[in-house]
């Protein structure tokens, strides 16, 4: 599976494109293929790893070459109707030596069903009706799919790139009697794995039809007030199961609901004196489960509602020449809830968030960690059972859990990892200033925790996300510069420093579970446009992490050396990234320190026509 997201994964199929073609009077529809594209990738690592269900970092590989095929069709019907398709080649474990075949098996194998995703098939992707009546209250009606991207990402969010057109709903636009505003309406057929518990309700099953009808609705409204920008929204969602009260199965059955989801959104922005930009955002969220009370797997356990606001100010126009501010105030609660928040794909917060050269730290795979920055997440976190004294253990990032409906599966080195915001509060100042053309970044971030709480109730709503016990706060405070030397057509130099301090006393009347991580880290570049369609740059860092318990204290040291490349041409991308992290430490935290070693590369060809 390709994990790069700017990199379309591909498919084909030309003999579908031609009937579609000849269905109808040939010259009342056009049809437009362009995005159609090759996808290739290529792992090498000496982990000597392979997965059969994915080709990625996060399933376990680091070994194998892969091919996708994308075949995009939009077809302008009429002047007020476009339909639209992708086609997928299903491959992301299809390795080039397995010859197409599910384990090596030849077609039509036992193993074939098991890992269908080793046999290349071509799957069916977006496939959408856009209609574009041109009326004055209805200027847009969309049918099928989408990545909802239209909507704010703490109530319906933009969709995950691999899984961007498999959500598919309803879609409807249109304009108000008043200037500048508009509104929206949405019914998002819900995946099952986002309803309550994956769909499972108190005698629900996999069976029961209700679940594959169920929907989040969702309105929304624009405004423009002069030179400022308003939106409000509302979201619903039931979650039901099947009843037969009368156990008469020749007078139909009824629905019963056993837990619903609400979230309200407002939210402005607008400039004061063209120099201050201004941004406003508070959301509303409720979760009900009157029917059931017992751990959810992607929910709360009960009823619970809570608030999430973030307001941020910019200064892009000081006296001084080449000087920005920037300030961001958060505070999420730790019962936000929205089963379709966005997992991944955009970043709601100012701050960089963790180190994530530590990401997944204790994974001897993910020994270099991920070689982008975090990104944050409105999506839930989730306790991961296993922490120290009863406390819930991190995931290498400032998320109380593990990934929960963050969505970090099939994920490469390369990419940014995700972490969750929910129960985060705090500020972030961000300075930057070009001084004798020298870039400079400076970021200070303080979070505090709506979790912290004490002897949190084990079957109150939220213990299955949190630990019981919190006393916790994180500072980041990250220095960046840039300097271009003036030969060999320009070398870009690069230098950053990060801290990341994240301390949590637990149990504040038990001090033998007091934890601190103090990550402390910095990283060179140098990079050049090594000839016209060429660019290379190599980097290396170094990286520490010192965990401290009572009476123990573990180091962990690391570097990271990497090379990069990216070739361009018309229609066509490479690129390659290698690593070689070397250092040593104690991942599992048992005493024992070990050697660590591991060499990792990732590249890929992608030919778009």
């Amino acid at each position: 599976m390709r994990t790069r997201p700017t990199l379309r994964p591909v498919a084909a199929a030309s003999a579908l494109a031609l009937g579609l073609g000849l269905a109808g009077p040939a010259a009342a529809v056009n049809i437009d293929f362009s995005g159609s594209n090759i996808y290739m990738k290529f792992l090498d690592g000496d982990q000597i790893l392979s997965s059969p269900s994915s080709g990625d970092t996060e399933s376990g590989a680091d070994q194998g070459q892969w091919t996708e095929f994308e075949l995009r069709m939009k077809v302008q019907i009429s002047k007020q109707v476009e339909a639209g398709i992708r086609l997928q080649s299903r491959s992301p474990a299809g390795y080039w030596t397995s010859f197409g075949f599910a384990n090596n098996e030849g077609f039509g194998g036992p193993n074939d069903q098991i890992y269908p995703q080793q046999s290349k098939f071509i799957k069916l992707r977006g496939a959408y009706v856009l209609l574009t009546p041109g009326y004055n209250w209805l200027d847009q009606a969309l049918i099928g799919s989408s990545d909802w991207g239209m909507f704010d990402p703490f109530t319906i969010g933009q969709v995950r790139y691999i899984d961007r057109d498999n959500y598919n709903g309803l879609y409807f636009k249109g304009g108000l009697p008043f200037e500048g505003t508009s509104w929206e309406v949405a019914r998002l057929s819900l995946p099952n794995y986002l309803q309550s518990n994956y769909g499972q309700g108190p005698t629900c099953c996999e069976t029961d039809a209700s679940q594959y009808n169920e929907a989040v609705w969702i309105a929304q409204l624009k405004a423009q007030l002069g030179g400022a920008r308003f939106a409000a929204s509302y979201q619903w969602f039931d979650d039901n199961k099947r009843v037969d009260p009368d156990g008469n199965p020749n007078n139909g059955a009824d629905l019963e609901t056993f837990s619903e989801n609400r979230v309200f959104m407002l939210k402005g922005e607008g400039n004061v004196l063209d120099i201050v930009d201004l941004k406003g955002a508070f959301y509303r969220s409720t979760y009900e489960a009157p029917l059931f009370d017992q751990p959810w797997i992607n929910s709360p356990k009960s009823s619970i509602d809570d608030n999430a606001f973030k307001i941020d100010v910019g200064f892009n126009s000081l006296p001084v020449p080449g000087l920005t501010f920037n300030y961001q105030y958060f505070d999420i609660g730790a019962g936000f809830y929205s089963n379709t928040a966005s997992r991944r794909e955009t970043d709601v917060l100012l701050t960089e968030g963790s180190e994530s050269a530590w990401y997944s730290w204790g994974k001897s795979i993910w020994l270099g960690g991920a070689a982008r920055d975090y990104q944050q997440s409105p999506s839930s976190p989730k306790c991961r059972t296993g922490g120290s004294g009863g406390r819930c253990s991190t995931d290498s990032g400032l998320a109380a859990g593990a990934n929960g409906l963050v969505d970090n599966d099939f994920m490469d080195f390369d990419e940014a990892p995700a972490e969750s915001v929910v129960g985060w509060k705090g500020h972030t100042f961000l300075v930057n200033w070009e001084v004798a053309q020298i870039p400079l970044g400076f970021e200070y971030t303080r979070v505090d925790y709506n979790y912290n709480w004490q002897n949190y109730s084990p079957t109150g709503p939220l213990s299955n996300w949190f630990a019981l016990n919190n006393d916790r706060s994180t500072d980041i405070i990250v220095a960046k510069a840039g300097y271009v030397l003036p030969f060999a057509g320009g070398i870009e130099l690069g230098f950053k420093y990060k801290r990341v301090d994240d301390t949590n006393g637990g149990n504040t009347s038990n001090a033998t579970d007091d934890r601190d991580t103090l990550d402390d880290g910095w990283t060179i570049s140098a990079g050049n446009q090594l000839f016209g369609d060429l660019y290379g740059r190599i980097s290396y860092g170094s990286y520490s992490r010192e965990i401290t318990t009572p009476g123990t204290v573990f180091d962990n040291e690391k570097s990271i050396t990497s090379l990069l490349f990216a070739y361009n041409l018309a229609g066509f991308e490479t690129g390659i990234l290698a690593q070689w992290v070397r250092g040593d430490g104690d991942p599992g935290e048992t005493g024992q320190r070990l050697d660590i070693s591991q060499y990792r590369m990732k590249a890929f060809v992608k030919a778009i026509f």
